[in-house]
């Protein structure tokens, strides 16, 4: 057995494959996606707990990915964002993982909805362009034998005549106020709209629309397959899911690719803060902004308020902040008591009315009538809050 020199400049996709290429000279089968990510982990030195901690990915998912259980996994969407965060965690190349992905999970699963409208659209394109190049005169149908036309066509002439006949000698009869005349068929108005419908004229467009434009539109064509989806929340730093699955990462996130559907319920949480969630429509691209509230403050609010009905607001600068207070409650509204960008160790006092306006909300700490209310918000928070007599 010859020994071949170690090179320090060979990567871990180089080793990953050369031994990929030693197993298929050697009769045996490539490794599979789960056992290179995993084998990546362990050169890297990583559990799946230290892993889950680097890439905010479950480690259900994570070792459902190293074990093939593809059913175990979440939409295709996110796991396709779970292998490419775990192959940038352990040093891999996430390109020709993600084809091997796609290529197990459909050996597994069969292909997802997605793939088979693609599918679909390729080959009515296909059959289309196909049907535009036959000669003209293959698409025509054939004509129909003389002898079955010939002996029956003046008889059926005479029949349309004597119908066209009868039928204009009813309408002149009996055409009073018992028959409804083109007009007013064409002039018939729709009924108002409920529930939200919008209104439409007769021919199903809306009163605004071009009459040029088609009057109906394929579902498929209205509604993208997937969408993106941006979330900040107030606080920064919280932990998203939607319809119950995780998003990888935490807030602010950023154009996040999501199945588009109506009717989504998107979750955020954070450490010492109460979840909200809203339930949101996802058939287009999307800005979603979710405000958390601490843990107990509508308590310790309600408390401050009955100890501090006469107490005074006092503002102490703990970090370098652009600094406006106003006597009310809203902005550039009231008298102005503060405009200045305050240092560490300032402290203002006011009675309430006050309204505080700052350009880093970390770096402003309340305390209302001995109650001390933190800091505003998170660093470099822009906010504005009122404080009511």
């Amino acid at each position: 057995m010859t020994d071949h020199p170690a090179h320090d400049d060979v990567t871990t996709e180089d080793a990953a494959a050369r031994a990929a290429a030693d197993e298929r000279r050697e009769g045996r089968e490539p490794p599979n996606l789960g056992r290179l990510l995993r084998d990546a982990r362990e050169r890297a030195g990583l559990g799946l707990s230290d892993l889950a901690e680097v890439t905010h990915v479950r480690r259900v998912y994570l070792s459902a990915l190293e074990e093939g259980r593809y059913r175990d996994l979440p939409e295709d969407v996110y796991t396709r964002n779970f292998v490419r965060l775990y192959a940038n965690a352990v040093g891999l190349d996430s390109a020709p993982l993600l084809d091997q992905y796609v290529r197990e999970r459909q050996s597994a699963l069969g292909r997802t909805t997605l793939e088979t409208r693609l599918d679909r659209d390729r080959q009515a394109a296909t059959s289309l362009r196909s049907g535009q190049t036959r000669p003209a005169q293959a698409r025509l149908r054939p004509a129909l034998p003389t002898w079955l036309i010939g002996p029956w066509l003046p008889t059926l002439a005479l029949v349309v005549v004597v119908v066209g006949l009868a039928v204009w000698g009813y309408n002149g009869l009996f055409g009073g106020s018992g028959a409804a005349t083109p007009s007013a068929a064409a002039t018939e108005t729709p009924a108002s709209p409920a529930d939200g419908a919008a209104a439409t004229t007769p021919t199903g467009q809306s009163p605004g629309a071009s009459l040029a434009a088609p009057t109906e539109t394929p579902a498929d064509a209205a509604v993208p397959s997937q969408v993106l989806v941006s979330i900040v929340t107030t606080p920064p730093g919280a932990a998203i899911t939607i319809d119950g699955f995780p998003v990888p990462g935490v807030t602010p996130l950023l154009d996040v690719p999501v199945t588009a559907r109506e009717g989504r319920v998107v979750r955020a949480e954070l450490d010492g803060f109460e979840p909200t969630e809203v339930r949101a429509d996802l058939r287009q691209d999307a800005d979603l902004s979710l405000t958390l509230a601490a843990v107990g403050a509508a308590d310790a609010g309600a408390a401050g308020a009955v100890a501090g009905s006469d107490g005074d607001l006092t503002i102490t600068i703990t970090d370098t902040t652009w600094l406006e207070v106003y006597r009310s409650t809203a902005r550039n509204e009231g008298e102005r008591l503060v405009y200045t960008t305050a240092q560490p160790g300032a402290s203002y006092s006011f009675a309430p009315p006050v309204f505080v306006y700052t350009g880093n909300a970390a770096g402003v700490r309340l305390n209302l009538s001995g109650q001390d209310l933190g800091p505003m918000g998170s660093p470099g928070a822009v906010l504005g809050r009122a404080f009511p007599e």
